[in-house]
């Protein structure tokens, strides 16, 4: 995995095309997930979440449309500095406060400050997850709920060689086509490949200190929700 530093680098470089090529690389599919994320997450009026690794903004939308507080914050500035027009647009401002650049390791917010967190395709970009796990457990009050939105390995194989071809062979031609940065679309199948599949992921979950671990597979298992408890 390159290290943070490189990643950052890599996603400014790709910041301004970044919600386009969502769209077209999922075919559409990002809308559904963010919705699923959202409704799973326990989002509602009178709760404060924090966002990690908003990127653009559309995971904090979501949470937002739903009633909840939202911080959102992101590691790389060329990508939250995208979020505050969008959340004007949809006249959710008021609900969605974009925070300064914060690294999933060292959250720069207080102990038990938030009711839930969510980190949406961004977990498998952290260079030592547990030293996330122990932060996202410091900022969440008790009984607070972690809400991990990630690319995952699909349960049918079938799915899983459509999958493997897709990632490796189109994904990467059509990101690069798209946003003139090949790099960063070679790189997401790979993180992809390398991510630990979802029992493995709940096993980490479960290591780390949260409680009542479970995971959702959406779409065949190419996604998946992750859910712990503090």
């Amino acid at each position: 995995m390159p290290e943070g530093r490189q990643v950052q680098q890599m996603f400014s470089a790709i910041a301004g095309k970044y919600d386009v090529l969502n769209h077209v690389l999922s075919g559409g599919l990002d809308f559904w997930w963010w919705w699923r994320m959202a409704r799973t997450s326990g989002a509602g009026p009178g709760k404060r979440f924090l966002d990690v690794a908003a990127g653009t903004g559309d995971s904090s939308l979501a949470l937002a449309r739903r009633g909840a507080e939202v911080v959102s914050t992101d590691f790389t500035h060329a990508m939250l500095r995208l979020g505050p027009a969008k959340f004007s647009a949809k006249g959710l401002a008021s609900l969605i406060w974009a925070s300064s650049d914060a690294d999933a390791q060292r959250l720069p917010f207080r102990d038990g400050g938030f009711d839930g967190l969510t980190i949406c395709y961004g977990i498998r970009n952290v260079e030592d997850r547990n030293l996330a796990y122990a932060e996202f457990l410091r900022v969440l009050k008790p009984g607070g709920q972690l809400t991990i939105l990630e690319f995952s390995t699909p349960v049918m194989s079938g799915l899983r060689a459509f999958y493997d071809w897709y990632s490796l062979r189109v994904l990467p031609r059509i990101g690069a086509w798209i946003s003139r940065d090949a790099s960063a679309y070679t790189y997401l199948p790979a993180s992809i490949r390398s991510f630990p599949d979802q029992r493995s992921l709940a096993t980490e979950l479960q290591a780390a200190g949260f409680r009542a671990v479970r995971w959702t597979n959406l779409t065949g298992g190419i996604v998946a929700l992750h859910v712990g408890l503090k």
